[in-house]
């Protein structure tokens, strides 16, 4: 027989009155344990890979309920067809919605009669729909899908830019600058060190500008998102002194990818497992 599509909330509606399920209940997601409390109640944040988002999403068609939104949007937990939610978790539900709307790429929210999935994509939701059960296939098409992507890692001690498809590095550049520390003498010998400090960083910003634009023309039109990686300040600064990426509009992403140390290309190359990365909240009931 072949499978047949899943049902919307259109399809199989909850009313108020009605009986939750009785079908047996599938688990949303196999839990690990974390020191990152999102609050002081039932939810936590996980940080996962690729890989282990796609082994710890549930089986399509479980009982419960899914809905996609895209970013803005977002879907409250007690809007879901799913009568014991409303009463469980009332102020974690609305936590989520927050997280829900800030989120730059959408969300996928998953849930049944006793826990809820929140997860944040690493790219954006393209759509909003609603399913009346467990539905993870889009969010695997979309996780599976092979991209291409622009990345530009950048601390003061140097930087690395390269353009991937999917996993494979197809082009790249590395350069390691040197830049003084700070100095907090004072005096001439302050000032003096200032400057020699704004000229490295120039330099810095400079040439790290002068290849992104040269390793990445060729691949303008082929680059669906552009992600930055290192100190979020230094990269502030970096992009008040280089125009280039913005020709990238809506392609460039706001989050900010973590670098251990200066970039090198063994740092670029490690990225993709970060640039396929998905933050997730999950919420349970105290029962």
């Amino acid at each position: 027989m072949a499978p047949t599509a899943p049902r919307s909330f259109g399809d199989r509606r909850w009313h108020p009155g009605s009986k939750p399920s009785t079908s047996r209940r599938h688990a949303l997601f196999v839990h690990t344990p974390t020191n990152r409390p999102l609050s002081c109640g039932m939810i936590e944040r996980l940080h996962l890979t690729r890989r282990q988002l796609l082994a710890r999403l549930a089986e399509d068609g479980a009982p419960g309920a899914t809905s996609y939104r895209p970013p803005g949007t977002a879907t409250p937990l007690a809007a879901l067809p799913l009568p014991p939610i409303r009463a469980v978790w009332p102020e974690d539900g609305e936590r989520l919605a927050e997280v829900a709307l800030a989120s730059e790429t959408g969300s996928v929210l998953f849930a049944d009669a006793s826990e809820a999935l929140l997860v944040l994509p690493p790219f954006p939701v393209e759509a909003a729909i609603d399913y009346s059960e467990l539905y993870a296939a889009p969010l695997r098409d979309a996780l599976e899908r092979r991209r291409s992507v622009a990345v530009l890692l950048l601390r003061l001690g140097g930087f690395s830019v390269g353009f991937f498809r999917g996993e494979a590095l197809v082009d790249a550049k590395t350069d390691q600058r040197f830049v003084k520390n700070r100095h907090r003498k004072g005096g001439q010998s302050q000032r003096r060190f200032d400057r020699i400090r704004e000229k490295q960083t120039d330099e810095l910003f400079g040439k790290a500008c002068e290849t992104s634009r040269e390793k990445l023309t060729p691949y303008e039109a082929e680059i669906e998102h552009v992600l930055f990686g290192g100190d979020r300040h230094t990269l502030q600064a970096f992009h008040k002194q280089c125009s280039y990426f913005e020709r990238f509009g809506a392609r460039v992403m706001r989050r900010v990818l973590p670098v251990a140390g200066d970039p090198r290309r063994a740092s670029l190359e490690a990225m993709p497992r970060e640039v396929w990365s998905s933050d997730v909240y999950v919420a349970r009931s105290e029962t």
